[in-house]
């Protein structure tokens, strides 16, 4: 079908919208380390289910070794690296900052796909991404400074007797330098696993078992660490409130299930720097989707940016 790749990538930046709004409440409650726990876990459990419906296993035991080292590699790389960093990010800066941040993603997945794949982007891709990312950061930075919805908030609920208490400069998860540094490590590991991934999907796997492999590799990473670290018992605690367990597994939906996986079969069909541009504008949808759930208001500039995202992406569609 035509525009199946960029169908895909627009997919995946519209369930890494929603995800996005679900996970940064879900963030708030726990800090960003529990979270990337229980979202990868949960993920896990979703997808190989889908896997064994789909295929009649919950592991793709046809992957070959080569598959499974890349997309392994790849997991560890986009999951356990990028998505950690992010997640600090977010809770240190709020959603708005850090996914200005991480969307410098493309531009890491430009500079590593042409070496790497062979991907030389022509002169329609370049103006594409521009106007997109252009657009991206109109968006954000005009939000941030109308509303002050997304300033930064702790992870975990105030204590009441400290109230009181003087404020600090900083938070609880790391200044806002560090914020930024880590928001710029996102898009530097998301960049890493579209590339490594792209690399396993040329040997001819599948999007699903793909993902399961990327997935699993992270899960194993993340939770061995947290074992070592006798962290086990603090990150399942959340799970026992069924808000914050609803929370995470709608946002494990439409991330690690739906987003990653579209994000994959978007990888098969278009150049992976394109994909990546595409998928980065899941800021603003996310954006639109608060204003309509969450009351946030939209401004002129907002909506000015909205279109010139949109712009960049038909662009892309159409280069």
């Amino acid at each position: 079908m035509k525009y199946t790749g960029e169908l895909a990538a627009l997919g995946t930046a519209t369930f890494f919208a929603i995800g996005t709004n679900l996970f940064t409440g879900a963030a708030r409650r726990m800090g960003s380390v529990v979270l990337n726990r229980l979202r990868t876990a949960i993920g896990l459990v979703l997808l190989s289910t889908t896997l064994w419906l789909v295929h009649g296993a919950p592991w793709p035991v046809w992957a070959t070794p080569a598959q499974v080292t890349l997309l392994a590699l790849s997991g560890l790389v986009g999951f356990a690296f990028g998505d950690g960093w992010g997640f600090r990010s977010m809770v240190v800066l709020g959603a708005g900052r850090a996914a200005l941040l991480s969307s410098t993603a493309p531009l890491f997945t430009v500079a590593i796909a042409w070496p790497v794949l062979g991907e030389r982007p022509g002169p329609l891709t370049l103006l594409g991404m521009a106007l997109t990312l252009g657009g991206i950061a109109i968006v954000l930075s005009q939000r941030d400074r109308v509303s002050g919805a997304d300033a930064p908030a702790p992870p975990n609920p105030p204590d009441p007797a400290l109230a009181a208490a003087p404020a600090r400069v900083g938070h609880g998860e790391g200044s806002v330098i560090m914020g930024i540094v880590a928001g710029l490590l996102a898009g530097l590991g998301q960049a890493g696993g579209s590339v490594l991934s792209k690399l396993a999907l040329r040997t001819g796997i599948d999007a699903l078992s793909a993902t399961v492999i990327r997935l699993g590799a992270a899960v194993i990473a993340i939770w061995g660490m947290a074992f070592l670290a006798r962290d086990v018992r603090r990150s399942l605690a959340p799970l026992a409130d069924r808000r914050t367990t609803a929370l995470i597994t709608g946002g494990s939906a439409c991330g690690p299930l739906l987003g990653v996986t579209l994000s994959l079969v978007s990888l098969q069909y278009i150049p992976a720097g394109v994909a990546a541009s595409i998928t980065a504008f899941y800021p603003v949808l996310a954006i639109l989707i608060a204003s309509r759930f969450h009351g946030e208001r939209l401004t002129p500039a907002i909506l000015l940016g909205t279109l010139i995202a949109v712009a960049g992406v038909v662009v892309l569609f159409l280069r």
